[in-house]
């Protein structure tokens, strides 16, 4: 009786161990994966600039990311105007752009689907709002 009781005891071991080998090679292989973040930026935002001038008030800014560079346009009516000095830091972002033969400092702040931040000209300092309507990969 104690020999049969240690062969099933046995028997119950061996059969466990392609389980367990299974298992083990399930969290290596999930521990392995890399999740990327999506990128906080990219993708494409409507904005409301308030005070700005007639026809500057809403607008669409676009930011793509090759490889490590940014690329940016802020589309207002039915002009396009690309970013230059893009510098992207955590969730900050500044950069320039011309307006009218006037260089324009852009400096955002991202949170979730949400943005603010300035836009500051000759004419003063436009506070920026916006919402994130086109994701990377959508």
């Amino acid at each position: 009786m104690k020999n049969l009781y240690t062969l099933l005891v046995f028997t119950l071991m061996l059969l466990a161990i392609p389980c367990n080998l299974r298992a083990f090679e399930s969290n290596i292989e999930n521990s392995n994966k890399i999740v990327l973040a999506k990128d906080t930026f990219v993708g494409g935002w409507a904005y409301t600039l308030q005070g700005a001038p007639e026809g500057y008030e809403k607008g669409f800014l676009l930011v793509l990311k090759e490889d490590k560079t940014y690329k940016a346009q802020v589309q207002v009516g039915g002009t396009t105007f690309l970013a230059e000095n893009i510098v992207v830091k955590k969730n900050t972002m500044t950069f320039h752009v011309m307006v009218e033969g006037q260089k324009v400092m852009v400096a955002l702040t991202a949170s979730g689907s949400k943005l603010s931040g300035t836009s500051t000209t000759a004419e003063g300092v436009f506070q920026i709002t916006g919402e994130k309507t086109l994701s990377a990969g959508e």
